[in-house]
């Protein structure tokens, strides 16, 4: 760790010895208009600054302004994210959280905060459990400033980021010139459950103070926003045996065959969310060469959730037959249980950074030290299990409707809703706690040339990034007393849009009362599921930049040495601790680019570039512990010999820029992947984990040796102010990608990348002008490969998905307006379905979501 230590402290102090005092390039911090020239490239507060900032940067990239995100009613980055072009989102319990870049999913893809790197909270809740990808629901939007999704990297940004990388932009102090104020307040309806919220509350407040030319600037922010989210669930296993025959009566058909279950899941949500983040920046300019600043930001969410959930399982027992009422439809006999989980979780992403600019003749200093630290705690999670009758018999037809399968106790043999008929039989509590940190230190120098050209740069500099990530999670189980133990409450029967009982509903209080007063072992480490992992990355490069009359060159590379140790324990076949086992990985990496872009007109540019960049290896995939996700019944196990995938994108693009900021461009990408890392996954039986599992799904992790995406990017926004008024505040925008993407996802056979969608587009019809905004936004992600079985029989995939959302505003006063805004107005599921959209295996309905308040800016 000394060595670790003395490499960041050397890496920061460089610039303070090479120079008296911090200095700012008048230019280096306006808005993104520099970008090739500063470590922090920051998003425009403002539309048309933005699109300005997007023409004129010297790589492809997309800017979206704080201005343009509060036109839809995104609840946090993520959702913000997924109105650029190229975003795909990919949501959980109602809300966007990871996003994808050009088909590549979220833990192959970077992420910065003020140029910090962010980092992953949750190592268990990622996409094929890499623990890479940052959950971008932790930040609200009324925390940032804008968003910058570089398409094409350059030397002096980190070499992650197979599909891009995105730069959540925070307020900046900088460049203040007059105090403001600004916020909203607001409050809504969520119908499902019928849930008051969200309450939305954000403020900024910001000035100059101090003698003469007010020297010093600041700003700070807050955000808060609650919700209580309610949705219902309806999930299935299928028994996958195609010489199934009926026990009675006629043999089964061929649909019946494929369609027959071995359990069926329905579960009630009711999530309570409270997202936060707030910050704040204090910058010192004595001068126009001189800066200091420090800044500080944290963000995250507390989130508590009840889960109800009534099985019909074992429904493919020996009495399993077609049912003599409904030639579709099956009878069998079935195990009723209900189980419950309280639980509790934090999501926490921190950022502090100390930095400054210096400029002195024809050469200019940026550097920054930082401190990036990402938690996810589980404070409780509470199982219960209520056992209830078993060989009941039971009537199911899941094919003439899938969607809503009909369910049926046969003859009234029980009544499900009857909380007499349970009782409870297992009890257990899990914890954890992960925690991401980083210490780094980054410098930048520029240095004016004029060699072939008049605003040629020759630019050099360094960064050390020193990583540590460790998640312990810890399990306890009760000893339940012979009497006294708590009934189920009252049934909910209006499940799923009142298609169906959810069954009696499990008393959290009860539970934790029982919990506080039961025999336990204690809470006890799950070793299994433990991983530690230092990767530290030593990076320098040199770049280019050259102006030959219309034509912008940029060329360079960088070069990263990675030096990693993983560690996590070994277990036997019955799970006996083997001891903890320590890998140490060591290897460097070039990355060259070649951008150029040509200005047409001051209006049309066309861009080709060359980049290539990394993904290394997700934690949890390398690190090999044993992850068991109970509620979905899944075993994760790792390979510790993974190589890190390495990308080579070539990019073409031709943009027109329209007034007040509009655009039309069209852009087709070739991205190009060696050591691609795909899971590989088989179905049985876990007797000692998951006991009462009829299938669980295992999965591990290997390189492949090539992989491919390769697509077309299109984009139109134009506001008609053309028009006469009132109409000239009518326009339209959209933007549509096409992704064809291919790896071998086992041995023989190719599909299309995980997680990737092969078309996303967003559509939006608005109207702005005169005090009031209108706009009707439509987004659609294409289906995707969402989880890998052991053959395509068992693949599993997310359909595709079209919402649609209204948004609102009017002017009442000058700087305060009203607003009125609607998400998912078309109360559009969240679907999976196994290998045919035929046989779903989860289905979730959210509702709408209904929210008004007041903004206000001075």
């Amino acid at each position: 760790m000394k060595i670790r230590a003395m490499a960041l402290v050397s890496t920061i102090l460089v610039p303070f010895a090479a120079a008296p005092a911090l200095a700012a390039d008048g230019d280096s911090n306006n808005g993104g208009t520099g970008p090739s020239q500063d470590i922090v490239v920051r998003a425009p507060r403002v539309e048309e600054m933005a699109r300005e900032a997007q023409k004129i940067a010297p790589n492809l990239i997309n800017v979206q302004s704080a201005e343009a995100i509060a036109k839809y009613p995104d609840f946090n980055a993520a959702e913000a994210l997924a109105r650029i072009p190229g975003i795909s989102l990919s949501s959980d319990t109602g809300e966007g959280r990871f996003v994808n870049i050009r088909g590549i999913d979220g833990n192959l893809n970077g992420a910065t905060y003020g140029g910090v790197v962010l980092l992953n909270t949750n190592p268990g809740g990622t996409v094929f459990g890499s623990g890479r990808a940052v959950e971008f629901d932790t930040i609200p939007t009324g925390a940032i400033d804008g968003i910058v999704v570089y398409k094409t990297g350059l030397p002096n940004h980190d070499a992650e980021g197979l599909g891009g990388s995105v730069e959540l932009t925070p307020r900046s102090a900088a460049h203040l010139t007059k105090p403001f104020i600004e916020g909203a307040i607001g409050y809504g309806y969520e119908p499902a459950h019928k849930h008051g919220g969200p309450l939305n509350l954000d403020l900024g407040v910001g000035g100059r103070f101090g003698p003469d030319d007010k020297p010093f600037s600041f700003v700070l922010t807050g955000s808060f926003r609650e919700d209580r989210r309610g949705f219902d669930d309806i999930e299935a296993d299928y028994i996958d045996d195609k010489s199934l025959t009926s026990a009675s009566g006629p043999a089964f058909s061929a649909l019946q065959v494929d369609k027959a279950l071995a359990d069926i899941q329905l579960r009630r949500y009711d999530y309570h969310r409270r997202r936060f983040g707030y910050g704040g920046e204090l910058a010192y300019t004595p001068s126009d060469d001189h800066q200091y600043y420090i800044r500080a930001s944290i963000a995250g969410y507390v989130e508590s959730v009840l889960k109800n959930r009534l099985t019909y399982d074992k429904l493919d027992g020996s009495a399993l037959s077609v049912d003599p009422a409904n030639p579709a439809g099956y009878a069998t006999t079935t195990k009723i249980t209900i189980k419950g989980t309280d639980e509790e979780e934090t999501h926490l992403n921190e950022v502090f950074v100390l930095g400054g600019r210096d400029k002195f003749g024809a050469l200019s200093l940026d550097y920054r030290g930082s401190y990036s630290r990402a938690t996810f705690k589980v404070s409780r999670n509470f199982g219960t299990t209520y056992t209830g009758p078993s060989n009941v018999p039971f009537t199911y037809d899941n094919i003439t409707n899938s969607e809503f399968p009909s369910l049926g106790i046969t003859g009234g043999a029980v009544n499900v809703n009857d909380p007499a008929i349970y009782q409870l039989t297992k009890l257990s509590n899990a914890q954890e706690r992960a925690v991401d940190r980083e210490w780094s230190g980054a410098i930048n120098a520029t240095l004016a040339t004029n060699w072939l050209g008049q605003d040629d740069h020759f630019q050099f500099g360094g960064e050390v990034r020193l990583r540590n990530k460790v998640d312990t999670p810890a399990a306890q189980s009760y000893d339940l007393p012979d009497s006294g133990l708590p009934a189920l409450t009252g049934a909910i029967t209006d499940f799923y849009a009142n298609h169906y009982s959810n069954g009696p509903q499990v008393n959290p209080t009860a539970i934790r009362q029982l919990a506080g007063q039961a025999s336990t072992t204690g809470l006890a480490d799950d070793l299994t599921g433990y991983f530690a992992a230092e990767e530290d990355i030593y990076a320098g490069y040199a770049m280019y930049t050259a102006s030959l009359g219309k034509l912008g060159v940029l060329a360079g590379v960088r070069v990263e040495h990675t030096k990693a140790t993983y560690s996590s324990y070994a277990f036997d076949q019955d799970d006996n601790n083997l001891g903890l086992v320590v890998r140490k990985r060591s290897y460097t990496n070039a990355f060259p680019t070649l951008q150029l872009k040509y200005d047409v007109t001051p209006t049309f540019v066309a861009r080709a570039t060359y980049s290539s960049a990394i993904g290394r290896p997700g934690f949890s995939q390398i690190a090999k512990p044993i992850t068991i996700d109970r509620d979905n019944e899944i075993e994760t196990t790792g390979n510790p010999d993974l190589k890190p995938t390495i990308g080579h994108n070539f990019d073409l693009s031709l943009e027109y820029y329209l007034p007040h900021a509009g655009i039309i461009s069209l852009g087709f990408f070739d991205k190009e992947f060696s050591d691609y890392v795909v899971a590989r996954t088989r179905n049985g039986t876990d007797p000692i984990n998951l006991p009462d599992a009829s299938v669980v799904q295992f999965v591990t992790y290997e390189n492949v040796s090539s992989a491919h995406a390769r697509g077309v990017e299109a984009a139109y926004d134009q506001r008609f102010a053309f028009l006469p008024k009132p109409f000239d505040g009518l326009g339209i925008g959209g933007n549509v990608t096409y992704v064809d993407s291919e790896v071998e996802l086992r041995l023989g056979e190719k599909r299309a990348l995980p997680a990737t969608s092969k078309w996303t587009w967003n559509a939006a019809a608005y109207y702005e002008a005169h005090g009031v905004q209108l706009r009707l936004a439509a987004q659609y992600v294409g289906k995707n490969l969402f989880g890998i079985g052991d053959s395509a029989d068992f693949d599993v995939f997310q359909s595709a998905r079209t919402t649609l959302d209204l948004t609102s505003s009017l002017d009442i006063y000058k700087g305060v307006r009203l607003y009125f805004n609607v998400k998912n107005l078309t109360n559009e599921p969240l679907r999976i379905y196994e290998r045919s959209e035929n046989r779903p295996i989860q289905r979730e309905f959210y509702d709408r979501t209904f929210e008004g308040g007041l903004k206000f800016k001075f």
